[in-house]
């Protein structure tokens, strides 16, 4: 073995990698090859390091929580969210008792609503757990300042359209309908 190999630097192996049949001209480096391998290589630590990250999305709302207030309770946040005109296409509401929820309709159909960005994992598990089991999250295209962007929304969880009724559904109503409840269970002023 040749020791001035050593002494510049380079292993025997490397220098005969750069020896083309038996020549003593170095190979052609092939930059793209080797930006395309960093990269594999990067992605593959990357996924190995971080298998699932969340990513804020705006979700598109369209019932109870419409009203900023509501949402605000549901997530428990220390002030009043930013809701912003929001519709989606091809859907339409139909009426799950007196609950609204999203299914498909015609293709020229919209559905208006608010839109929100779910900054945090924890928070759109809570919206889990405040929408229930007939409802599912899904993705969706959302209009959002004249845009169409890609967001979730929670729609009904059924191929079966048989448990709902056509109807409206009405965030003042709904309003109305709480107030009314709650004045039920106020205590009585003596």
């Amino acid at each position: 073995m040749d020791d001035s190999n050593h002494q510049n630097g380079s292993s025997p192996s490397s220098t005969s990698q750069n020896i083309i049949d038996g020549n003593k001209r170095p190979a052609k480096r092939n930059i793209m090859t080797e930006k395309f391998r960093a990269y594999q290589s990067s992605a593959v630590q990357d996924r190995q390091l971080d298998p699932y990250r969340y990513v804020p999305k705006p979700c598109f709302f369209y019932g109870s929580l419409t009203d900023p207030a509501k949402l605000q309770e549901v997530l428990q946040l220390p002030s009043t969210p930013v809701l912003r005109p929001a519709r989606v296409k091809s859907y339409k509401i139909m009426l799950w008792g007196q609950s609204p929820t999203l299914v498909d309709g015609p293709r020229d159909s919209y559905v208006d609503g608010m839109a929100y960005v779910v900054e945090t994992e924890q928070h759109l598990e809570m919206l889990k757990n405040y929408e229930i089991k007939v409802y599912c999250l899904k993705g969706i295209r959302i209009e959002l300042d004249g845009e169409k962007v890609s967001g979730r929304v929670f729609a009904w969880a059924d191929r079966d359209l048989g448990e709902l009724t056509e109807g409206t559904w009405s965030l003042e109503e709904w309003k109305q309908g709480i107030e009314e409840m709650a004045s039920h269970f106020r205590p009585t002023e003596n």
